[in-house]
């Protein structure tokens, strides 16, 4: 097994179609163990890096706890399925006898009518939707609009507190990981909604020895005198976390916008010097680089990275280039990203329900193609680079010359430190990125639009069997190794 190669699984936002990602980790993970114990490479993490968006991000943070407080991947399958299995619920529908059966005599009359199967489901998240799920969301009082006094703009708002009580019954916060040990990092990602960026929360240290997320405007830090302080620059905001991601980052992850109140977290922001002003005229002379506490406001990270495979790829290589001081080649990156909401369907809708469901699957379907496509275009220029100027040096060119050329300044700014830098640097962004492997979940002839909202027993067990039936077919089109040059 080539020990350069680092697996990374991407789980996508998508509600209860959360539960078709764990059915497609337990077969995932399963044949992945397979193959490393053939491979004599057993005591390999299955996957390096688990990352997430929304529901994703609940996935993950369950995985990697279970990695982490058992030190084994064995078993971690099951116990996402038994996190679902808890999550799920009855609604009134499926009390009724034979209730399927007798809207299908329906439909017999009508083709226009709808299956059973989705007259059940239907009706189910009509229910959820307005009395919630026991052990995932249940309504709030409503806020009644006091700006233009109009009762259609009435708040209907949930409590995701029942969803933090399940995720820490199967997690074990603050979640802390490192290379060192063989543990697997955890990405997740949320959006700050004021400054419409999306924010990474990290298991791994950054290169200062801390656990922190930093984002927002970056340049030259406020200090004063006195300030305990090497730091001349930096990111506006920083949240720090020195144990561990805690859980309510997590919900941050999955606040989902209107259903969810905002999700709050204390979070540092600095004061920057303004181009053309010095530190002794600017603002408060005894406020440090420091910089003051406040409560910011976050909201689901699948507004800005519903597949945070660009996320994660530029974390990989901070934490190569920046932690590890990696120099030359980095880690290659092999990718998994389950889909849960489907890139093509084979029929036009023309209803109502029909034309919102496939609305939901276009916002929300993997769109990392480009992202992927960029990536390693970005490799190929830096090889091609680099071997223009090996042939440069052997045809006679001057060390001098090149580094002239290699010195000057780039008009961009890196996706790191978010400042100009120089040529030179360009040769070290570097990240090899193997293959992507895109499982896809597919939509049934019962489809709904409030999919995500279907936490039956039915459905929930339904999605984990598909999850596990259709990865295991899928899969056979990727190889589990990468292939030989």
């Amino acid at each position: 097994m080539n020990s350069d190669i680092h697996r990374a699984l991407v789980f996508q936002g998508g509600g209860s179609l959360g539960a078709y990602e764990a059915g497609a980790y337990k077969y995932i993970n399963e044949e992945l163990t397979r193959f490393l114990k053939a491979e004599g490479s057993e005591n390999e993490p299955v996957f390096h890096i688990v990352s997430g968006t929304s529901i994703g991000a609940i996935n993950s943070a369950i995985l990697v706890s279970y990695v982490k407080e058992n030190k084994t991947w064995e078993g971690s399958g099951d116990k996402l399925v038994e996190f679902w299995e808890y999550l799920s619920t009855q609604s009134w529908v499926d009390s009724i006898p034979h209730f399927t059966n007798y809207w299908d005599s329906l439909r017999r009359l009508d083709k226009r009518i709808a299956s059973g199967e989705s007259a059940r489901r239907y009706f189910s998240t009509k229910e959820f939707i307005m009395k919630g799920v026991p052990n995932v969301f249940v309504p709030k009082t409503p806020l009644i609009d006091n700006r233009f006094f109009d009762p259609l703009n009435t708040w209907y708002i949930y409590d995701n507190k029942p969803l933090k009580e399940s995720l820490e019954k199967f997690a074990k916060f603050p979640i802390s990981t490192s290379f060192e040990s063989g543990e697997p990092r955890l990405l997740l990602v949320a959006a700050d909604v004021q400054e419409g960026t999306p924010v990474i929360f990290d298991s791994y240290e950054k290169e200062d020895g801390t656990r922190k997320s930093e984002y927002g405007r970056y340049g030259r830090l406020k200090r004063d005198d006195l300030a305990n302080t090497s730091e001349e620059e930096g990111f506006e905001h920083v949240i720090r976390y020195e144990d561990g991601i805690e859980s309510d980052f997590v919900l941050a992850s999955c606040s989902v916008p209107i259903n969810y109140d905002y999700t709050r977290l204390d979070v540092e922001t600095r004061t920057m010097i303004v181009e053309g002003q010095d530190d002794n005229t600017y603002g408060d002379k005894n406020e440090s680089s420091k910089g003051k506490n406040e409560v910011r406001f976050f909201w689901d990270g699948g507004l800005l990275a519903n597949t945070p495979l660009r996320q994660t790829i530029f974390a990989h290589s901070y934490y190569w280039q920046r932690v590890r001081k990696v120099e030359g080649d980095l880690p290659t990156l092999k990718f998994g990203i389950i889909n849960l909401h489907p890139h093509k369907q084979g029929y036009l809708p023309s209803d109502y329900d029909g034309v919102l469901d496939r609305k939901n699957d276009i916002i929300f379907h993997d769109r990392t193609e480009f992202d992927e496509n960029v990536a390693v275009l970005i490799s190929d220029y830096v090889t091609l680079a680099k071997a223009l100027l090996e042939l440069a040096e052997e045809s006679g060119a001057s060390i001098e010359a090149l580094q002239r050329i290699l010195n000057k300044k780039t008009k961009g700014v890196s996706f790191m430190t978010r400042k100009r830098g120089r040529y030179e640097d360009l040769l070290n962004i570097k990240v090899d990125v193997d293959f992507v492997a895109r499982l896809e979940r597919k939509n049934d002839r019962h489809t709904i639009s409030n999919k995500t909202f279907d936490f039956t027993k039915n459905t929930i067990r339904q999605l984990i069997q598909d999850g596990y039936e259709e990865t295991k077919e899928q899969i056979k089109k990727f190889p589990l190794e990468a292939p030989k040059n």
